[in-house]
């Protein structure tokens, strides 16, 4: 595996590919955000920065500190490195199932000329894998995203980790003098709250843009869709758009297809720093190859999004209904499911 891949949660028959090698989607409509408390200034972190804070996360442990949660030895602490001035920014993370158009979504985002990604650096898809792996956070021999394995763990990468990796991308990689700096890196869905933490302790509220894709278009031939690996993941997806201690935007892949205005605006209203984005450009043309550096719209013009019915396990349907999707009578047909979707996933972590 080459330095910087991750594996496909998805397709197991796909191990050892780059999970950000193929990409050729575009994504996503409109979504709900929930608890609008992080945006415009940083000041509305401080009530959640506090409480950690008593915890010791300013001090670099809060890791350890963490109910339910095992001491990682050496967490780092932030402080550590040079000065970073986050008044007036947006940490902005864009996240989804792999393979689901999340590349497509970072180059229309970045069109809009104010949001920082992470592209110097030259890491595959502009995305923070190698970034941590560098660091020290994230082991080169993980065999899969969000597991438990011998390599890889659902806290892999702590909150103090995080923030450590986020103040070191200000000083090397971001664009400063922008007012939303990004990171999309699909594995972060199964870890959104170590990275709320890490952004409560630098005091910079951060949004969530989450890409949803129904299985009714995902149609890919590089990459079949496996439901079992999806259902896995989709857990994650209503798992953060749930949770009322973030701030989340849902973007469906359907609709940069057929709804694009939607998508616009919507970003917009969730972002009040974007004003305009070009679908048919892309921010990653110069950082990408094949279609993901292409513009979403011209992607779509050149491939029209097909709707093929499958059948799928009412636990699936019952998912997708709380993700707002009830075109083809999701809803009605989730109700064999043993057990709706509660909105989180159940874990060991720390305190929701």
């Amino acid at each position: 595996m080459g330095e910087g891949d991750e594996r496909s949660a998805l397709l197991p028959e796909t191990t050892g590919e780059s999970a950000r090698a193929s990409a050729h989607q575009g994504g996503v409509g409109v979504g709900n955000g929930f608890n609008r408390w992080a945006s415009g200034k940083r000041v509305a972190m401080i009530a959640v920065g506090a409480v950690l804070g008593v915890c010791g996360l300013v001090g670099g442990y809060m890791h350890s500190m963490m109910p339910g949660v095992a001491p990682k030895e050496g967490d780092p602490d932030f402080r550590r490195l040079p000065p970073v001035d986050f008044d007036d920014k947006t940490l902005l993370i864009v996240v989804g199932l792999p393979f689901s158009g999340t590349s497509a979504l970072e180059g229309l985002l970045g069109t809009s000329g104010v949001i920082a990604d992470l592209c110097k650096a030259d890491t595959w898809q502009c995305e923070n894998t190698e970034l941590l792996q560098n660091l020290g956070f994230k082991s080169k021999d993980a065999d899969c995203d969000c597991c438990e394995d011998e390599y890889t763990s659902m806290s892999d990468v702590t909150a103090a980790e995080y923030a450590y990796a986020y103040r070191d991308f200000a000083n090397k990689w971001w664009d400063m003098s922008k007012p939303v700096l990004m990171d999309k890196t699909p594995n972060m869905l199964c870890r959104h709250r170590f990275v709320r933490d890490a952004a409560a302790a630098l005091g910079i509220p951060v949004k969530f843009v989450v890409l949803t894709h129904h299985p009714f278009s995902w149609n890919s031939e590089s990459h079949p869709f496996n439901e079992e690996y999806y259902a896995e993941n989709l857990a994650y997806t209503v798992d953060i758009l749930a949770d009322p201690s973030v701030d989340s935007l849902q973007v469906r892949y359907e609709d940069m297809a057929w709804n694009m205005d939607s998508v616009i605006e919507s970003v917009k209203a969730f972002v009040p720093a974007v004003k305009n984005l070009d679908p048919w450009h892309s921010s990653l043309s110069d950082d990408s190859k094949g279609d993901r550096g292409m513009g979403v719209s011209e992607y779509f013009q050149q491939e029209p999004l097909e709707w093929i019915v499958k059948d799928l396990e009412p636990s699936t349907y019952a998912m997708l209904c709380q993700l707002g999707y009830n075109e083809d009578g999701e809803c009605a047909a989730s109700a064999g499911a043993n057990e709706s979707p509660s909105g989180y996933v159940e874990t060991d972590e720390y305190d929701r």
